[in-house]
């Protein structure tokens, strides 16, 4: 039976191969750990971007609203102040107040066509870069996935040398015999 002169080396480097891994395993996990804070970070972004988009909406509503209730009470105003042609009056009659209704009723709507248009679409823009904001700090709190890196090498057995030895220390005793 030869001796290895290696063999402590060897243990050495298995041991080290245990810890890399071991350390490897604990860096995963606790990666792990952050891509699921990353997925639920991303799930209430999701909402976040909903409840951004809905809020718009239900502004560029109740503008609408608000707008339709002043058009029904610019309406009811006209006509209940409107005076009846009975005859003997200027052709252009009315006209003037029937006018002025137009514009405000046009007025009303450049408000709410603006409001479903203009605005809400500053409102998705705004809610989108939010999101998009968002979603890249969550990224970049996950950081980078732990590397295994370089493997421990393990050191070649090597017999010859301890062979060496054996044939030394038998050479020494057999001529500690001779003498």
């Amino acid at each position: 039976m030869c001796v290895d002169a290696n063999a402590g080396a060897r243990r050495a480097a298995r041991e080290r191969n245990r810890e890399k891994h071991a350390n490897f395993q604990q860096k995963s996990l606790m990666f792990f750990n952050k891509e699921t804070s990353l997925a639920r970070a991303q799930n209430r972004n999701v909402m976040g971007y909903s409840r951004d988009l809905s809020d718009a909406y239900v502004r560029a509503i109740y503008t609408q609203g608000k707008g339709r209730l002043r058009n029904q009470k610019l309406v009811a105003n006209y006509f209940g102040k409107k005076k009846i042609d009975e005859g003997g009056r200027s052709r252009t009659f009315g006209k003037k107040q029937y006018q002025g209704l137009l514009r405000s009723q046009a007025e009303i709507e450049g408000v709410t066509r603006n409001m479903f248009g203009r605005n809400m679409a500053y409102a998705q823009e705004g809610a989108r870069r939010k999101f998009q904001a968002a979603n890249a700090n969550a990224r970049q709190k996950l950081g980078i996935p732990p590397a295994f890196g370089a493997p421990v090498m393990l050191p070649p057995t090597d017999y010859f040398t301890g062979a060496l030895q054996l044939a030394s220390s038998a050479a020494s005793i057999y001529s500690g015999f001779k003498a």
